[in-house]
């Protein structure tokens, strides 16, 4: 029965970490770290207009899972990589 009861007690202190890692929320896992700062990329290359789209999806997120610099520094990159896309698209404006 000594054994049982140790057994169980185990079982549970051993389950509550778990428990409470499930219950808070970690949004650095949320956010993409491959855009922020080249991190965990692999070797995905994204076309112009998928980088764009991803781009957009991360700023849809907003101030829940980032921080104003950080979605500063998105909007700038944003704001480069549709630059681009321009100029590929319709060429060098006539000024």
């Amino acid at each position: 029965m000594k054994t049982y009861v140790v057994l169980v007690l185990t079982v549970i202190a051993l389950s509550l970490p778990l428990a409470a890692k499930g219950e808070t929320r970690d949004t650095s896992r949320e956010k993409d770290l491959c855009l922020l700062h080249q991190e965990n990329c692999g070797s995905r290359q994204d076309s112009i207009q998928e980088r764009i789209r991803r781009i957009k999806a991360e700023i849809a997120k907003g101030t829940g899972v980032y921080t104003e610099k950080e979605l500063r520094q998105l909007n700038d990159m944003l704001q480069e990589y549709e630059f681009l896309y321009d100029r590929l698209m319709f060429g060098p404006s006539s000024n």
